[in-house]
């Protein structure tokens, strides 16, 4: 039953697409996408396709890029050279990946598995940056996790991948370690509440705003990509 769901929601996703004047010339990428022996050979980030073709028009050849959240855009930055930082939170795809990227140099790998929380009991809402949670549980503290990038020193990274956990929280530590002129990454921005209580921390980023189809979903998503101005 499960595949006969997922390929008629891969129909009608295939009907929308043709549809949209600005997604169609996405349809053939998206269905290769969809492929399981291309799940990760392809090398491309889990964002939407616009969003992927603005990437692919940056020199990345020796930038350095921190991400919270690995896999096809691990992948994708370090096939165009970048020096990356990669910080996952899930044992079994760290593990995964950690074999794909065995004999990759250039990055930093890094497991950590969230905590039991422990932290202030009345901060339970994971659209608030000081609560570190996943809108998944509130038994669990991301705090570790989305602190490691404050070993780094202030605009130290040219792109910083916000794709993982605890989202809004790894807003609030990423902004002050991105260069000026450099990108802070937001993917599934039309989730509300990752920016409802975070807007303030980007004041000084321009935002362009990147809608549409999305490697191996059914579903239209949103990345947005800040650039740093001040």
């Amino acid at each position: 039953m499960k595949s006969v769901n997922r390929y008629c929601a891969n129909v009608w996703f295939c009907i929308r697409l043709i549809r949209s004047s600005s997604q169609r010339k996405h349809i053939f990428r998206w269905i290769k996408s969809c492929q399981e022996s291309q799940f990760l050979k392809q090398k491309i980030p889990w964002l939407t396709f616009d969003s992927i073709d603005f990437l692919n028009t940056l020199p990345l050849s020796s930038k350095k890029v921190f991400e919270w959240g690995s896999g096809g855009s691990t992948l994708f930055w370090l096939e165009k050279g970048a020096n990356v930082v990669s910080v996952e939170h899930d044992r079994q795809w760290y593990e995964m990946i950690k074999s794909t990227i065995s004999n990759m140099e250039n990055i930093d790998y890094k497991l950590i598995e969230p905590e039991t929380n422990r932290r202030r009991s009345d901060v339970s809402d994971p659209s608030d940056p000081e609560s570190y949670l996943s809108s998944t549980s509130n038994e669990q503290s991301y705090y570790k996790y989305v602190s490691i990038i404050d070993q780094y020193e202030d605009n130290y990274f040219d792109i910083v991948l916000v794709d993982g956990r605890a989202r809004p929280s790894c807003i609030k530590h990423a902004v002050s370690k991105v260069k000026i002129g450099g990108l802070l990454i937001l993917d599934n921005s039309d989730r509300d509440y990752y920016l409802s209580k975070t807007s303030q921390y980007l004041n000084n980023f321009q935002r362009v705003v990147y809608t549409g189809a999305v490697p191996l979903s059914s579903q239209f998503s949103e990345t947005s990509i800040f650039k740093k101005i001040l």
